[in-house]
């Protein structure tokens, strides 16, 4: 699947909800205030698709600010190392999001790169190399210069209304967890949504059917869309990490990595990076003969 498909799918379901938000609920608004509302989304839409306003998405819909004077002395030698590479400001602009405490980052839109606040924190208390800190801000930069973060910034847009039901949604999962044989509904969950969908094929009644087949929609799109959710997000990281290694900094994010709990995926990555396998603490196994 090309990544253009990818991130198609793992972004329609929360698209096509939030079109459907919208459009239920704007007729309970005055007219004029339903016109403006959906009319003014597309426009934003489109605006934040081609670039302008993306400062404004940052700050309003991802919380983050620009850096500070003593910030920017702090992350000097990375930018620094960053421009020698070719990914420094203009090419990039970098934001801060302090409610973000791992070392992290991300790249938004057309030229925008979210630092953590745990990054800055890392940098001053001497827990990040600067050679390490501009790897980690690279792979964000490398996203941005391969496209793939692109409409970002549109789609958390236009998927607010999602957000907002998904929250709404998880915070009554958590509130509901604690009645027995919850989880377990949860995990069956694809036997009520069989059951509906025979039954309204069974029923035979257009509007029936329908419902049915809205009801194994549904439940099949809630085992779906985390899984192409995590494929688009392997693929984000896929993208950055060979950005990264393009630019000379491979080694300096494969010892971050190093550095992170072990995972799987993270082992993929210091691999890639490498391009040799990572070291692993010997251990004893038990060999049948």
């Amino acid at each position: 699947m090309s990544r253009s498909v990818l991130k198609v799918a793992a972004f329609a379901p929360a698209v096509v909800a939030s079109t459907l938000l919208t459009v239920a609920f704007a007729p309970l608004l005055p007219p004029l205030a339903g016109w403006v509302l959906f009319v003014g989304g597309l426009l934003a839409m489109t605006a934040l698709s081609c670039g302008p306003g993306e400062d404004f998405a940052i700050r309003a819909l991802f919380r983050g600010r620009r850096l500070t004077t003593g910030e920017e002395r702090l992350l000097a030698p990375a930018v620094r190392l960053l421009c020698q590479r070719g990914l420094c400001p203009p090419v990039t602009r970098l934001w801060v999001r302090d409610s973000v405490h791992p070392i992290s980052s991300g790249g938004v839109g057309r030229r925008s790169v979210i630092v953590s606040g745990g990054l800055i924190a890392a940098v001053r208390d001497g827990q990040l190399p600067s050679d390490q800190a501009a790897a980690v801000i690279a792979h964000a930069a490398g996203t941005v210069r391969a496209g793939v973060v692109r409409c970002d910034a549109a789609l958390k847009f236009w998927t607010v209304p999602w957000q907002l039901v998904r929250n709404v949604g998880v915070g009554a999962a958590r509130w509901f967890a604690w009645i027995p044989l919850a989880g377990l509904a949860w995990r069956l969950r694809f036997i009520v949504g069989g059951i509906a969908l025979v039954q309204g094929l069974i029923d035979g009644r257009p509007a029936a059917i329908a419902a049915g087949i809205g009801a194994g929609l549904v439940v099949a799109l809630s085992y779906l869309t985390p899984r192409l959710a995590a494929s688009w997000a392997t693929a984000v990281s896929e993208a950055g990490d060979h950005e990264v290694d393009r630019a000379g900094l491979g080694e300096p994010l494969a010892a971050y990595l190093r550095r992170c709990p072990r995972s799987p995926e993270t082992f993929e990555r210091i691999h890639r990076l490498s391009g040799a396998a990572p070291a692993s603490r010997p251990s004893l196994a038990a060999v049948s003969l």
